[in-house]
């Protein structure tokens, strides 16, 4: 059973280019309460939403080898394999039907904590409290409270950035918290968790989680989704227009038995970038890229993107549309560039762009996210079910 959780740090962070202060970090993560390993981490400097949880629990399924050579390490992070079941408090962002039906997919069984019972999720919050400790360590740490800060100048002494702070909190989880005694174990969470997967002599083990072959399927599962018909001009999302040719057999397609009734299609997007929407193909079962009808168009994430529709209702537009939209973008942009130095909040805000340059994208093969000893074949087409929930509010 893996508990995930969220949890703001206390700690300063600064940019990457002027090091000055942006602002605290929230962090997901996720733990095997056998052993009490952490078995996938998520770094953001928004708030929770479907998305931070649908990254943790991607990279809590995924082998970590290479994520751990693109950031330096050599310590060993032993954990992949699709958990049997997930633990979670009642927050938006655990119950939407992202997460319910990618659980599905994958058979794990999904648990929401009982109202009012806070020791069911005792060991994650326990772990964030512990980390939260290691941090009043580091410089630029805002203590638990600020009554204990006092007079420390939080901001003023923040030295590291987003990537340094990942370094940081990935090498003592592996190198440090892993590998030390924990006292409801009596044992190391490193040496549990090798029991528990090998076994011992008084107890059989599980063995080897199977690993994950399509990792791009596997994160495209645990993206946001949405159902919407298609048009002779592509789908709309945001009155933003996406086509590609791979739809045009589609359009005004009718649902099979109900020839009065338009079919709707599963539709997935990257909140953090959504130039590219990935449409999936009952018929072949794959996804297939949809960017952009206007590929002039630059891209952005859905937080830019409602800051600057809601720039344009301030300014009492009534008739907002897609190009109307990117020349706000486009505005702001200009006067970010123009601030850059000035203020918490912009820094703030270019370094977001920048963490999101840095992200991975799905190739969209459409092949299933078999494992290793499971065979390539084909699947029933997905259930239609409700329209994707947006999950999460862009907090200044």
């Amino acid at each position: 059973m893996v508990q995930i959780d969220h949890t703001k740090f206390d700690i300063m962070l600064v940019d990457d280019i002027h090091r000055l202060c942006i602002g605290r970090t929230w962090v997901t993560l996720a733990i095997d309460v056998f052993s009490r390993m952490v078995v996938g981490i998520y770094i953001s400097l928004d708030p929770p939403n479907g998305m931070s949880v649908g990254l943790c629990i991607a990279h809590a399924i995924l082998p970590k080898e290479q994520w751990l050579a693109r950031l330096g390490l050599s310590t060993s992070w032993p954990c992949w394999g699709v958990m049997q079941r997930i633990h979670a408090d009642n927050g938006r962002e655990f119950r939407g039907n992202m997460l319910q039906r990618a659980c599905k997919e994958y058979s794990i069984d999904l648990e929401w904590r009982p109202v009012k019972t806070p020791h069911y999720g005792a060991h994650i919050e326990r772990l964030l409290g512990t980390f939260n400790e290691e941090i009043h360590s580091l410089p630029g740490t805002t203590f638990s409270s600020p009554t204990k800060r006092g007079e420390y100048d939080s901001e003023g002494q923040a030295v590291m950035t987003m990537a340094e702070f990942e370094k940081w909190i990935v090498t003592y989880i592996t190198g440090v918290y892993h590998q030390r005694e924990h006292s409801g174990l009596m044992t190391s969470p490193i040496q549990r968790y090798e029991k528990g997967i090998l076994g011992t002599d008084e107890m059989p083990g599980r063995g080897l989680p199977r690993r994950i072959v399509d990792e791009d399927r596997l994160r495209l599962d645990l993206m946001p989704f949405f159902e919407r018909s298609v048009q002779s001009y592509g789908v709309v999302v945001d009155e933003v227009h996406y086509y590609s040719d791979v739809l045009r057999r589609f359009v005004n397609a009718k649902e099979p038995g109900h020839a009065r009734k338009k079919r709707r299609f599963t539709f997935r997007r990257d909140p953090r970038d959504i130039s590219t929407l990935y449409f999936y193909d009952p018929e072949v079962k794959e996804y297939f890229r949809i960017p952009y009808r206007d590929t002039a168009h630059s891209p952005m994430s859905i937080w830019e993107f409602r800051e600057a529709r809601r720039r344009l209702e301030k300014q009492g537009i009534k008739e907002i549309n897609e190009e109307l939209i990117f020349r706000s973008y486009e505005q702001m942009r200009f006067i970010e560039e123009q601030a850059r130095k000035e203020t918490k909040h912009v820094r703030r805000k270019g370094q977001q762009r920048r963490h999101l340059k840095q992200i991975y994208q799905p190739k969209a093969t459409g092949k299933k996210a078999l494992t290793e000893t499971e065979p390539s074949e084909s699947h029933d087409a997905f259930p239609i079910v409700k329209p994707f929930d947006e999950l999460e509010e862009l907090s200044l």
